[in-house]
């Protein structure tokens, strides 16, 4: 059974994935909330390891964790992120660097750790789980555009050079999802939107794609957005 560790893992798109997948793969979830992972993984019965993605030194152990009781990553999702709405001089300084730390310093981290892990395997599969916003610009999302733009660029920097040693990366950019992502920052979500379920039949489709076939990137947005 192949093995899929799942950043962003306790709620939303997170939740969502492991609750599909973990009956037919083993499955890591990591997020900052121990508590939260430790009852949806007796739920599902997959592992979970408590981990902030900002913190390079949590990322290591947790991966030295991984290695250590399943030996390989055959997939990563690299889930975990925040968003942040307004004028920029309007935005702290703190939260500035909460979004850039976690979606695109701390998606680096975890890319790194798991890459280390699969170049010696000479296979695998990493999904970065980015944005539409990493492809496009709107006002008052300055910095979450910049946090998701950096990730974009890095996706496809690594996956040139991930291939020389066998692993594929791919680049997923879900329009707007109904998760308590929007909530937490205190935000509504207008308009249309997608459900989770939409975007687990996405990722989905990824994961279980032929080890020969290379999915660089791939979008979903609500019909008619």
């Amino acid at each position: 059974m192949k093995h899929i560790v799942i950043t962003g893992g306790g709620d939303g798109i997170g939740k969502a994935l492991a609750q599909n997948l973990s009956s037919d793969y083993q499955v890591t979830i990591l997020a900052r909330s121990a508590d939260k992972l430790k009852e949806l993984a007796d739920e599902l019965n997959c592992d979970f390891i408590a981990c902030d993605v900002r913190d390079s030194e949590e990322v290591q152990v947790a991966f030295a964790t991984i290695k250590a009781r399943h030996s390989t990553i055959d997939i990563l999702i690299n889930n975990a992120g925040v968003i942040v709405n307004g004028d920029l001089t309007e935005t702290p300084y703190k939260t500035i660097e909460n979004v850039m730390s976690t979606n695109a310093t701390g998606a680096i981290f975890v890319a790194k750790a798991a890459l280390e892990i699969m170049k010696p395997q000479k296979q695998g599969l990493i999904i970065n789980v980015i944005s539409t916003a990493g492809i496009t610009a709107k006002a008052c999302r300055s910095v979450y555009n910049a946090s998701k733009w950096a990730l974009t660029g890095f996706t496809k920097a690594i996956q040139e050079e991930a291939a020389a040693y066998g692993v594929r990366v791919t680049g997923f950019y879900p329009g707007t999802t109904k998760t308590n992502l929007f909530k937490k920052a205190g935000l509504d979500i207008h308009g249309p939107a997608l459900e989770t379920s939409q975007i687990v039949k996405t990722i989905r489709f990824v994961a279980d794609a032929d080890e020969t076939v290379l999915i660089p990137e791939i979008g979903t947005k609500p019909f008619g957005q």
